[in-house]
């Protein structure tokens, strides 16, 4: 029992050092890259980071190589004349020591929906503006919610999109808020005045109408084309008393629309 839980603290040691070093390195590049305009100097400090990394641990296992089969030798020998039951109970123990790498994994694998989840227990399932009711979906995370106002993240795991994602910074992420009561003199001003409209739908809210800009901001004075991966929606109830907000990613849009079509009075 001792000797599985020293192996399993050496692999999490390992682990966390293994990720410590390649942000350090992957840092020190792009201050290299910085400085000296010298480029993909990152990418050379997670190609080092990683052969140095599997180096020390095949160096390691070199080293220890003897007395490991000396040790697991001496293992099965004592384990020969040890009772069935026992055996199996030591093999069953060794698969649950297992148990909490394979949940932390998981979770980081997924933490935006882990971190959904948990809003969701802590807010309730849905979001309540005064006599709307918002059913959000399960892994969109409610970073804050009361009676006049809410504000829902979604974006998705590494397991979903791929570490490269990540690592390039394009990790997706959409931002939603939703307000009762709220001024809307916005829209009525310059900000949609300097925007380009793209699509203008409308939506049943109870027994009012939602309007929806789909817009590209600041259209005459931005300097690059807005990302068409990209989406800003502006929505306003005909009494101006229910608004809703989105930026984030096209994909999410159609969920966003969704939402709003289902909101209960």
């Amino acid at each position: 029992m001792k000797k599985a839980l020293k192996v399993f603290a050496l692999a999490v040691g390992y682990v966390v050092a293994y990720f410590l070093v390649l942000f350090v390195l992957i840092d020190i590049g792009d201050l290299v890259n910085v400085t000296f305009q010298l480029r993909n100097a990152d990418l050379l400090g997670f190609a080092f980071g990683n052969v140095l990394m599997i180096g020390l641990l095949i160096y390691f296992r070199h080293r220890t190589h003897d007395s490991w089969i000396r040790a697991e030798a001496e293992k099965w020998l004592a384990q020969r004349s040890l009772p069935r039951v026992y055996i199996q109970r030591r093999k069953l123990w060794r698969r649950i020591l297992w148990i909490p790498s394979g949940l932390v994994l998981a979770i980081f694998l997924f933490l935006p929906e882990v971190a959904g989840f948990v809003s969701h227990l802590v807010s309730g399932r849905s979001v309540r503006l005064h006599q709307y009711r918002l059913k959000t979906p399960l892994t969109w995370i409610v970073a804050s919610s009361s009676n006049s106002s809410a504000w829902v993240i979604a974006t998705k795991g590494i397991a979903r999109v791929g570490l490269r994602s990540y690592w390039q910074g394009e990790e997706p992420i959409s931002e939603m808020s939703f307000s009762v009561g709220h001024d809307s003199s916005l829209l009525g001003g310059w900000y949609l005045a300097h925007a380009r409209i793209l699509a203008k739908p409308t939506l049943e809210l109870g027994p009012e109408k939602l309007t929806c800009w789909d817009i590209v901001p600041y259209a005459d004075t931005r300097m690059s084309p807005m990302d068409p991966r990209s989406a800003e929606i502006l929505c306003r109830s005909g009494q101006n008393d229910f608004a809703a907000n989105f930026v984030g990613t096209r994909t999410d849009s159609a969920a966003f629309y969704e939402l709003l079509h289902s909101a209960i009075e």
